[in-house]
């Protein structure tokens, strides 16, 4: 019984130094915290001007590819006008037999491409792959660092290259 009674005395001593060790953790945290904010109160100012800038950046961004979609938009319809060759319209079949078999061909859900590599630029043709008669819709003639070719000149040698013209 005495056993019984020690122990209980001992859990009793033991539980209320866990309570005293506890709030004086509480009590430091809290300084802690207090001396922190005190030491850097623009914490919060320099969160939202980050956030501000963040935003600038992204209509800054925004604009920048706006701007490049309707220059590659404008050179992809210079480009057209100045091609000597127009492929919309024509089959597959017509230029696998005009032009040999394509270096990729690739089918991506209701788009259907084919790629036309020579030394220089690339070729790519758009068909519609929704419809049963694919005929071309689009095409674009690119560098070999993708970039559209926009001089007639340089159309001119692409042609050369795949034998398109003399």
């Amino acid at each position: 019984m005495r056993l019984f009674l020690f122990l209980n005395l001992f859990i009793f001593i033991c539980g209320c130094t866990t309570v005293e060790v506890t709030k004086g953790v509480i009590k430091v945290t809290d300084k802690v915290k207090n001396s922190v904010e005190e030491a850097f109160p623009k914490n919060k100012e320099i969160k939202s001007e980050k956030k501000e800038s963040k935003e600038e950046e992204i209509k800054k961004e925004k604009k920048i590819i706006e701007d490049e979609q309707k220059k590659q938009k404008t050179i992809i319809e210079t480009q057209q006008k100045l091609a000597e060759i127009n492929f919309i319209g024509k089959t597959e079949d017509h230029l696998n037999s005009e032009m040999g078999k394509p270096n990729l061909s690739r089918s991506d859900g209701s788009v259907y491409v084919l790629r036309y590599d020579s030394s220089g630029c690339r070729l790519f043709l758009f068909f519609n792959n929704k419809i049963d008669n694919k005929r071309v819709e689009f095409f674009e003639i690119r560098n070999n660092l993708g970039e559209l070719l926009s001089s007639k000149q340089s159309l001119e040698q692409c042609y050369r290259e795949f034998k398109l013209i003399k």
